[in-house]
């Protein structure tokens, strides 16, 4: 992903944001965060139907019936949902979702942009660093797939700072750190970048050659080769 899709100018072009998520800062945006959350809740929910169904028939089993196990397990997964949906939509509206950098060309204040609400304007000089995590899975000798990237921000300021949070898949490491040097390096503000890597361990073949998904033939005498 290209750096000007997380290093961004501002709808009004006074602005230089940071992006990690986008929408938020308003009360609009804050109510669709919400349905977001009761959205991600209800997934989860779905995503426990087989226990529940499980839950059902040991109950008729040991002598319930259908009617009522189904509706005390409901009543029990909607209690779920209620006590639970308040700590999604708080986490929701409080995540920061992007840093506000002002003015455009030179800085020289900052916000953090929440869910529901912007912060206050800071000095920049608060600023500390910025840092930039990234981590590079090589693929092992023989191996088709490509190396895969991952790579975390974090906004370290005098008050604590927020992240790490995780960039958009793809995002181009080497053009994001040119790019936060150019805005913020006038200003004193450090950009300081780590990058880790290993080898992506190969699968292990059990001693039969049979692998999990297919089947193939070993001549390792029961042991495995990883790398890393």
């Amino acid at each position: 992903m290209p750096a000007d899709e997380v290093l961004r100018r501002g709808r009004d072009g006074a602005t230089v944001d940071l992006v990690f998520e986008p929408g938020g800062g308003s009360w609009p945006a804050a109510a669709l965060l919400v349905l977001r959350a009761l959205a991600v809740l209800l997934a989860v929910g779905l995503a426990f139907l087989p226990v529940a169904f499980v839950v059902v028939m040991v109950a008729v089993i040991v002598g319930a019936t259908l009617v009522g196990a189904v509706t005390v397990c409901g009543a029990l997964w909607a209690a779920a949902a209620l006590i639970l949906w308040p700590f999604f939509a708080v986490a929701e509206l409080s995540s920061v979702r992007r840093v506000q950098f002002a003015p455009a060309g030179a800085p020289t204040e900052l916000r953090f942009v929440r869910g529901a609400r912007a912060d206050a304007w800071a000095p920049i000089s608060g600023l500390r660093r910025i840092q930039l995590h990234e981590s590079v899975e090589e693929p092992y000798e023989g191996d088709p797939a490509p190396a895969a990237r991952t790579l975390t921000i974090t906004v370290v300021t005098s008050t604590g700072g927020e992240g790490p949070r995780s960039a958009p898949k793809g995002t181009d490491a080497d053009a994001l750190q040119r790019s936060l040097e150019d805005l913020l390096g006038p200003a004193g503000v450090a950009v300081v970048r780590r990058t880790e890597r290993r080898v992506r361990p190969e699968p292990r073949v059990p001693a039969g050659g049979w692998v999990y998904g297919g089947s193939g033939s070993a001549n390792s005498g029961g042991g495995f080769s990883g790398g890393g």
